[in-house]
């Protein structure tokens, strides 16, 4: 078996991070269990801390062997751990079990944890028979930070503290370039989980034979039926080095991630925004706040996303400058999360 990935993404704080809660004599340390992950990367980033992914890919995620997984994913996370010694400790949840090795490391060591919940923590029918360890695990942290209003109210009814940080100022070390022939171009970002309408994009591209569509992610869990049923003008990407991704969302024409599942922020539609690149993006209240102006928004059909993309075709100078707008405004509102963050944790490592 080759060994389990361990991959770093260090921060090298500027000024405005040195005004964070992290006191210069605090190392923060931001563990993730998976192969990636761009929002624990840049909010590490912005705390001036490490971004370490701790991932065990080749034991699957199939209910045979998650829990051989997860068990080595805890030594690994411990090791980590007592190699680093931080003071703070950021968890990407789910899974929840990350927090387990974590509350011991700050209970022995006296240090403090932080979580950063993605909505499926509280959605998906695989993590909410656990959100009683969720409750447990968030009571006992420094803060939580969850994406909208809607999951706050649901930590708050655990006793727990709880900030809103949804979309983040995402930096890209490198942009690289991506090839393009002429025709209007579409990225359709892609983890091909349940709540992605893959059936209803892909008979949308059939629609829309004058423009290409590139499917990002892993290759290997592209369900067989989307390989089989591909219409001609979509082409899968693979996974793409994040430079390489970097430079399909600035050089594509609009960026296209949709969900059926209300109260999920989507990366994919704030990496656009972070680039330049209009979003097409599903209907939700959520996505509306956060994207305003920059996005068109579809109600998931095909009918839809076809008339939604040509609306976008026809406008897209004004798009692209309503991204830029867009842009401004929605860091004006993290640089106020900034403050209400570095305020928690200044308060509660002072304590």
């Amino acid at each position: 078996m080759n060994m389990p990935s361990l991959r770093r993404a260090s921060g090298t704080p500027s000024k405005q991070t040195q005004r964070m809660g992290i006191p210069k004599n605090k190392k923060l340390v931001f563990v993730s269990w998976a192969a990636n992950c761009s929002r624990s990367d840049n909010l590490a980033r912005l705390l001036g801390g490490d971004s370490k992914m701790v991932y065990a890919e080749n034991l699957g995620s199939n209910y045979v062997t998650v829990w051989l997984k997860y068990l080595l994913q805890m030594w690994m996370t411990w090791k980590l751990l007592w190699r680093e010694r931080p003071q703070v400790v950021m968890v990407m949840v789910p899974p929840v079990f990350i927090c387990i090795p974590v509350y011991f490391y700050c209970l022995f060591f006296r240090a403090g944890y932080v979580t950063d919940t993605h909505t499926a923590a509280f959605t998906m029918s695989r993590w909410k028979p656990l959100l009683f360890l969720n409750a447990w695990f968030y009571r006992r942290a420094l803060i939580n930070i969850v994406t909208n209003e809607h999951l706050a109210r649901q930590v708050e009814v655990w006793k727990a503290p709880v900030i809103v940080i949804g979309d983040l100022p995402v930096q890209f070390k490198q942009i690289g370039s991506f090839p393009s022939n002429g025709h209007f171009t579409i990225a359709v970002v892609c983890s091909y989980n349940p709540d992605e309408p893959l059936d209803n994009i892909w008979q949308a591209a059939r629609e829309l034979r004058d423009i290409e569509f590139y499917a990002t992610g892993k290759l290997k869990v592209v369900p067989p039926q989307y390989v089989h049923s591909k219409p001609d003008n979509l082409f899968f990407t693979g996974f793409l080095p994040d430079e390489k991704y970097a430079g399909l969302i600035k050089t594509s024409h609009a960026v296209m991630v949709l969900t059926t599942r209300d109260h999920t922020m989507q990366r994919g539609a704030y990496e656009a925004l972070a680039l330049g690149t209009p979003i097409i993006t599903s209907d939700w209240p959520i996505l509306r706040e956060t994207f305003g102006q920059a996005a068109v928004y579809v109600d998931n059909s095909p009918q839809d996303i076809v008339a939604c993309i040509r609306k976008l075709q026809a406008r897209w100078p004004e798009s692209k400058a309503a991204v830029q707008r867009q842009r401004q405004q929605r860091l004006e509102i993290w640089r106020e999360k900034e403050q209400a963050l570095r305020t928690a944790l200044a308060a509660k490592l002072s304590a």
